[in-house]
Parts: structure tokens; C-alpha cells; sequence
């Protein structure tokens, strides 16, 4: 994912930023709370689940987007910052999408 995001015009500062936090919420997903269904795979593919499931959702963005992506938004604090760029909002969006569609389908309660 580093790579990619990266390979797409993300600054080190950006991925470094968006990537200390998706850690941070995917560690906090524990593998007692797993559905019988998901405890097959266990909590580590459960985690890759939301890195790929962003991974497919973030990247054809880009394809024909005309969009400025470096551009900084003014907003309530995402993950402790109030400024970022439209690229890292897109990043969080599309990450708390993932993370809630693993949590419906893989967790219980």
C-alpha cells in the first residue's frame, strides 16, 4: 500500500501520516470478536481484508480524474488533523468504508 500510494503522488509525510493510522485501527480489530465464519482465516487476513479493500476502491480514482488531489481541505479533525489534502481525505473515507465492511462481515456484535 506504502508503494502505491507513493507511486500515486502521496508525499512520505502524507503516507507516513495515513499509514501509522490505518495501523493503529486495524490493530485495534481483535481476533476474539471474530464471527465463526471469518475465525477460519484469523484476525491477520481480516486486517489484510481492509487493506485490500481499500486498495480497489482508492486507486481507480486516478484513472481520467481531473481533479486537484493536493488541494487542502479545512475540516473537523481526521485523525488529529484539521487541514489535509483532498488525496488524504479520500484515503480516510475510503479506509472507514473498508473498516466498517469488515467489522459487519467478519466481526460479531
Amino acid at each position: 500500500m506504502t508503494n502505491r500510494l507513493l507511486a500515486t503522488g502521496y508525499s512520505r509525510a502524507q503516507v507516513g501520516f495515513l499509514m501509522r493510522n490505518a495501523d493503529r485501527m486495524t490493530s485495534a480489530l481483535r481476533s476474539d470478536r471474530l464471527n465463526d465464519n471469518a475465525k477460519a482465516c484469523g484476525i491477520d487476513s481480516a486486517r489484510s481484508h481492509v487493506l485490500g479493500c481499500l486498495d480497489k476502491q482508492l486507486f481507480p480514482l486516478g484513472a481520467g480524474s481531473s481533479a486537484s488531489l493536493d488541494e487542502e481541505k479545512r475540516n473537523t479533525a481526521f485523525w488529529g488533523r484539521k487541514r489535509l489534502a483532498v488525496r488524504e481525505l479520500l484515503f480516510v473515507g475510503h479506509f472507514h468504508a473498508c473498516l466498517g465492511a469488515a467489522k459487519e462481515y467478519l466481526f460479531r456484535g
